[in-house]
């Protein structure tokens, strides 16, 4: 019997990269996904039969053919939607483009990457990467909280209405994650803020009770775990992996 797949989009990315390696480690044939034309080097990953798949989850068509039978050498058994962009600025200052953009990726697209996957291949389990900025609003963080937001809803609705088939779809909310994404937005703040990229990494840090940043493979353990059979009785749900706020 041939390894199940998984289909992990936005698997180019850091986070992306390591779910991608927490399945191949669980036995998973991983089918990466991103919009760049060329992929990653998979030969690192565990088992053999990884594949790369060019794909912009903005354009439906393209996702479409991502699915496709045959495209993928087998039945997709799990999707995880790890594809994400970030963007911070007040509510009055807000760039318009950037809006658009962060609505059509963190959004749309896994709008775009469900209904293609429910019409043409039916995964079993469904893992979209969201954020604690999905649960709670802060500062300069309206365009992204309100793209996160709107994903837990979307996962909760999503998981309603394919719970009768068995499938599962579950989000993960990851608190500030050490990535280069986190990286690049400690940049943002601190022009904006008029200070340094490592004192706002700092407060990053200080705003769980673990007084740290969340790990990679912290979140990709999590996801690699909703996947699983051992989340069998769970869907429609949202695991933060991050300490208590402070």
């Amino acid at each position: 019997m041939s390894d199940p797949v998984a289909v992990v989009f936005g698997g180019t990315g850091a986070i992306g990269k390591g779910i991608a390696h927490a399945l191949a480690d669980d036995g998973f044939r991983v089918v990466v996904s991103d919009i760049g034309a060329t992929g990653p080097d998979l030969s690192a990953l565990s088992g053999e039969g990884h594949d790369y798949v060019q794909c912009d989850v903005t354009d439906i068509d393209g996702v479409r053919r991502v699915f496709a039978p045959g495209s993928l050498g087998g039945a997709a058994a799990a999707v995880v939607y790890a594809a994400g962009v970030n963007y911070t600025g007040p509510v009055v200052t807000t760039d318009w483009s950037a809006f658009d953009r962060l609505q059509s990726v963190n959004l749309k697209g896994a709008f775009h990457v469900a209904a293609a996957a429910q019409e043409l291949a039916q995964p079993q389990a469904y893992v979209f990467i969201a954020s604690v900025a999905g649960l709670s609003g802060e500062a300069g963080g309206s365009v992204y909280c309100s793209t996160k937001f709107g994903l837990l809803g979307f996962v909760q609705s999503f998981a309603a209405e394919i719970a009768k088939s068995g499938a599962r779809a579950n989000a993960v909310c990851p608190g500030n994650v050490d990535s280069p994404l986190l990286r690049a937005l400690a940049g943002s703040v601190a022009e904006r803020e008029a200070t340094t990229p490592d004192e706002i990494l700092t407060r990053f840090a200080a705003d769980s009770a673990f007084e740290r940043l969340i790990s990679i493979a912290e979140v990709a353990d999590a996801t690699a775990f909703l996947v699983s059979q051992k989340a069998s009785g769970i869907s429609g749900q949202s695991l933060v992996v991050d300490g208590p706020p402070n």
